[in-house]
């Protein structure tokens, strides 16, 4: 191999490895997010910083400062070239009718009057082929497709790939909207307060539009979660083994024979799952085992069972339940069908709970939330772990449990 060729291989190692930097930068500042109407001024400073780091990560100490400000300069002309080029693509390919149908919710007057801008300008992508309303007094340029209740139906009809909810805020509709696969949009009125307290990334023609988050597994992070939870259980079980066996062990010279039991849960949407857990106590009946809230401060219980549960060590088998799929190591906790049942027309939003993988610990359990506490409290702390879902948030819980078990509490 030449010097020279040997000095292009470096270059050309160099340039790939900025580009590489420039579009991860990017990424991490959102600049590549599915926008309403793409704007290429949108971000330019975030733009601008990418381009320097990247020169400086592939230049540094290489090259003149001369060098690394005029490939600064290169790399944010190309990227903002490129992002200039492609967002004009989109707005021409829109005005030619590469639109997505989209059902507006409410025909008062402010859908009204965002129906009509949305068909006067398809730059902005979305084409509403209707309305969605409870009542039917209504007159407009577009047809009244039906009540909320029929929205299934609508958008299957109309292949409908974009829900705007105006007026009145309706969760039902926003949450069966976006289960559908639907991008889900919320237009407040000009003025209203609700504008004040959350940032503004979208808009028609200064109509005010907020996108929907998309479900924890629509999210592009929700894949390293199960990496996440496989590699976590591969080690724990290996590092636990030893542990395990001890515990199986007293487990059987103080209960006898069965030192593992499976039990009946409710996991990811609502689907049975069987938990494997060290056994504790033997109950009468596996009618016992399915009803019986709590056996913390039972007296059947032994020395052995009690400090199982008060280290938690009972429910190490559930990282074979994480490694087959059923569990997360991060969730809701599972809760037998029978106590489903109950909390599900008891407790407010209860069954929500179920739109993730239930976990081994959560957000709920690592604040106090365990054993005989207010299953209300459990649900909306589990709710508000869902709703704000983040893989960041599921290390913080990990640290965290890793900590409380230094320091076990009663189960």
């Amino acid at each position: 191999m030449t010097f020279t060729s040997l000095m292009a291989g470096q270059e050309a190692a160099r340039v790939a490895l900025a580009g590489v930097l420039v579009v991860a930068a990017n990424a991490a500042g959102r600049g590549y997010e599915q926008r309403i109407l793409p704007s290429s001024l949108d971000g330019g400073f975030w733009l601008a910083g990418s381009g320097l780091v990247a020169a400086l990560a592939a230049y540094w100490g290489s090259a003149s400062l001369t060098v690394v400000v005029l490939a600064c300069l290169l790399f944010t002309c190309l990227a903002f070239s490129g992002r200039c080029a492609f967002h004009a693509a989109v707005r021409g390919a829109r005005r030619r009718g590469a639109t997505t149908a989209a059902v507006i919710v409410g025909a008062g007057g402010h859908g009204q009057r965002l129906a009509v801008t949305l068909l006067g300008h398809p730059e902005y992508g979305l084409l509403p082929v209707g309305f969605v309303d409870e009542e039917d007094e209504h007159e407009a340029r577009l047809p009244l497709l039906g009540r909320s209740a029929d929205l299934r139906d609508i958008v299957r009809m109309h292949r409908t790939r974009a829900v705007v909810i105006t007026g009145q805020q309706d969760q039902a509709t926003a949450r069966t909207a976006r289960s559908l696969g639907c991008d889900v949009y919320l237009a407040p009125e000009p003025g209203d307060l609700f504008v004040d307290f959350v940032p503004l990334r979208e808009h028609v023609r200064s109509f005010a539009l907020l996108r929907m988050r998309p479900d924890p597994q629509d999210r592009l992070t929700w894949p390293l979660k199960r990496v996440l939870d496989i590699a976590v259980a591969v080690v724990g079980l290996v590092i636990s083994a030893p542990i395990l066996a001890l515990c199986a062990t007293v487990v059987r010279w103080e209960i006898g024979p069965g030192v593992l039991f499976r039990q009946r849960r409710v996991g990811y949407g609502g689907a049975p799952i069987e938990l494997i857990k060290l056994r504790t106590l033997k109950p009468v009946d596996a009618h016992e085992s399915a009803t019986r809230w709590s056996i913390a401060h039972d007296h059947r219980l032994g020395p052995a069972g009690k400090a199982l549960r008060r280290t938690s060590l009972d429910e190490l088998p559930q990282l074979w339940n994480v490694l087959k799929g059923d569990m997360s190591i991060v969730g809701p906790r599972p809760e037998r069908p029978y106590f489903v049942d109950q909390f599900s027309t008891t407790t407010p939003r209860y069954e929500l709970r179920h739109r993730v993988p239930v976990g081994i610990t959560g957000w709920a359990q690592i604040n106090g939330l365990r054993g005989d506490t207010s299953i209300e409290d459990r649900a909306r702390f589990d709710n508000h772990y869902i709703d704000d879902w983040s893989l960041r948030t599921d290390f913080k819980i990990l640290l965290r449990t890793a900590w409380s078990l230094l320091r076990p509490g009663g189960s």
